[in-house]
C-alpha cells in the first residue's frame, strides 16, 4: 500500500521546526494573505527562510541557489511568462540539455507550479530551492528588463513598505516630441484662424470708446447730423434745433437715458422700478424729489 504525501506543514512539525499551533496560525493567516504555506511561516517569524530552505533542500534532494544578484539571460526569461513566474514564485535560471530547464522555486515539492513551467517552456523540469524574499525580487528585476522598452522606467508602488505584491507603474524617459515651426510665409497669418472669433469677411471694429452702443457716432463736419440706429427716431429735429445735454435738466436727461437703455434692451421694462422700490424700502437711497 502506497504511503500518503505528507504536507510540507506535517514534515515540519516532525522535524520539530513548528508546533501544531504555529501551524494552524499560519494555515488561517495565508487565507488571508494568500501565498505559500512556508511564506506565511516566515512571515510570521515561526521559522527562518534559511532553515526553510535547508529543510526543502533535504528532504526533496534538491541543491540550493542564491538568486540575489543574479543574471539570467532574456531568452531564458521569456521560456516562463512573467504572469507564471509571479503566480508560483518561480524563476528559470538557465537550460542544459537535452532540453532541461533549471527552475529556482521556493517550494520544489509545488508540482502544480513544475507542471505549468514544463507546459510553458516545453521542456522537463530541474528545480532548485531558493529564497521566496530572494525570489520575489529576482523575478521582479530581471522581467522588468525584457517587459519595459527602452526607455522606460517602471517604478513598484508599495515595494518599500514591505508589501508583497507591489504595483508596478510605467514611466516613459524618452522626451516628447517637439515641433520647430518653418518661417512663415510673407503674407499668412502666424496661427490658423480661430472659427469663433476671426471672421475674415468681416472688417476689424476700431477700438471704441463706447462698447455698449449707446451713443452715435459723431456727424461728419459739414454734414447734417444723422443717426445710424433705426430704434431712436430723429426726423423731428434737425441739427439747427440738437441742444448740447449740459443745457438739459437733470430729471430730462435721466429719464432720456433710461429710455435709451430701454430701447438698445439694455434694461427691461419696469426693471428699473422694481430695481429702485427695492433700494428704497433696503434704504440704501431716499427718495426726496417725488414727483405729484
Amino acid at each position: 500500500m502506497q504511503q500518503p504525501i505528507k504536507r510540507l506543514g506535517e514534515l515540519l512539525i516532525e522535524g520539530g521546526l513548528i508546533t501544531p499551533a504555529q501551524l494552524q496560525s499560519a494555515i488561517t493567516h495565508q487565507k488571508i494573505a494568500r501565498g505559500r504555506l512556508g511564506s506565511n511561516l516566515v512571515a510570521l517569524g515561526y521559522i527562518s527562510e534559511e532553515v526553510l530552505m535547508d529543510f526543502l533542500s533535504v528532504q526533496t534532494g534538491v541543491p540550493q541557489l542564491d538568486v540575489r544578484n543574479i543574471s539570467v539571460a532574456p531568452q531564458v526569461l521569456k521560456l516562463v511568462p512573467h504572469r507564471l513566474a509571479d503566480q508560483f514564485t518561480v524563476l528559470p535560471i538557465t537550460t542544459k540539455e537535452p532540453k532541461l530547464l533549471v527552475l529556482a522555486m521556493s517550494d520544489p515539492s509545488d508540482l502544480n507550479a513544475i507542471d505549468s513551467a514544463r507546459f510553458a517552456s516545453g521542456l522537463n523540469i530541474e528545480p532548485v530551492v531558493a529564497s521566496h524574499s530572494a525570489l520575489k525580487k529576482a523575478i521582479s528585476d530581471l522581467y522588468r528588463q525584457i517587459d519595459s522598452p527602452p526607455g522606460v522606467l517602471t517604478v513598484e508602488l508599495g515595494k518599500e513598505s514591505g508589501q508583497e505584491d507591489a504595483l508596478s507603474v510605467s514611466f516613459s524617459l524618452d522626451p516628447l516630441p517637439v515641433s520647430i515651426p518653418g518661417p512663415v510665409p510673407e503674407g499668412s497669418a502666424a496661427y490658423p484662424p480661430d472659427p469663433f472669433f476671426d471672421r475674415p469677411s468681416a472688417p476689424t471694429p476700431p477700438m471704441s470708446i463706447d462698447p455698449f452702443g449707446l451713443f452715435d457716432p459723431a456727424p461728419a463736419q459739414g454734414s447734417p447730423a444723422s443717426s445710424t440706429n433705426p430704434d431712436l427716431v430723429h426726423s423731428r429735429a434737425s441739427a439747427k434745433t440738437i441742444r448740447r445735454l449740459e443745457t438739459y435738466q437733470t430729471r430730462t436727461l435721466v429719464l432720456g437715458l433710461i429710455r435709451l437703455l430701454q430701447r438698445r434692451n439694455i434694461i427691461g421694462q419696469d426693471e428699473l422700478q422694481y430695481f429702485l422700490a427695492n433700494l428704497i424700502e433696503a434704504r440704501e437711497i431716499k427718495d426726496d424729489d417725488k414727483v405729484g
